[in-house]
Parts: C-alpha cells; structure tokens; sequence
C-alpha cells in the first residue's frame, strides 16, 4: 500500500486547511481523458482511494458483516485547474461537519503548491440491510470533533 502522509507532515509540506490525512501520488496516461487532462471522473476515484484509507483508520472493517456501515449519500466534485500526464500531487482529506447520523468528509487535490480540485461527500451510517440510519458511534465522532476539527449543530 502506498504510504500515506497524516496532518503533521502535511503541515510540514506548506499544506494549509487542517488536512488529517494525505495520499501522494502522480497522473497516469489511463487518467487522462481527449483534452490530455485528467478526467473528471477519475477525481471522484482518487477521492474514493483516500475515503477507503480514512475509514479504515477509523476503525471501519469492510471484510466483516456489521451491523453498522458508512454509505454515500452524495458527492460533489469542483474543478479550479486542470492536472496533466506526470503531475505529482496529494489527495487529501478531513471531516469538516458531523450530524447524529451522518458526516461530510472533504476532499482537495493539492499539486505544486495549489489546490487544483476540491469536493465532498456526505456520509451516511446505516444498519446492515441499508434501511434505517444508525448514529455514528461515540468513539469516532471524538475522532471526527478532535483530530479533524469537525463542526456539529452545537459547535
């Protein structure tokens, strides 16, 4: 697995925004669409890639039947500069809201020294046949409040 780079090395790189946690990587050929520029859709993968790593940190196991699980509600992509073949670059992430049941996870594309894209989704917990809501458990939501700087109603 590729190393990843968590909120302290990001601040050491010059990476402002409260980032917990960074993916480095490049654009491949396969990344780019007929204007030789990354593909919209593939900002959407790169942010699944890190979304997968970021659960995993917080303790969500995929392998196992739980009777708790994250799903996506939403997702939103905007694009400030276009990337090209080679570019290095870091996706980066952090929760920025937190409800009872659900959180918004933030995402950005940093790449020599701007942010070139950023997006969101909205993260839902649900129980194990996806049909109630589930509160987001008291261990993570400490995580998500004091490690990510999330905002809830109350703050």
């Amino acid at each position: 697995m590729t190393p990843t780079l968590d909120k302290d090395q990001l601040t050491e790189m010059g990476i402002a925004g409260g980032w917990v946690l960074g993916l480095p990587d490049f654009v491949r050929y396969g990344d780019l669409d007929t204007y030789n520029h990354v593909n919209n859709k593939v900002y959407m993968a790169w942010f699944e890639n890190l979304r997968m790593i970021y659960m995993q940190g917080l303790g969500i196991d995929f392998d196992s039947a739980k009777d708790i699980k994250p799903v996506v509600r939403s997702a939103y992509v905007e694009f400030n500069a276009a990337m090209f073949l080679g570019e290095e670059y870091t996706t980066l992430c952090k929760t920025s809201k937190l409800g009872s049941t659900s959180f918004t996870l933030e995402y950005a594309v940093w790449c020599d020294g701007a942010i070139r894209v950023t997006g969101n989704t909205v993260i839902v917990m649900v129980n194990a046949d996806v049909t109630a809501t589930k509160p987001v458990p008291d261990a993570m939501r400490d995580i998500l409040i004091n490690r990510d700087g999330a905002k809830t109603a109350s703050s």
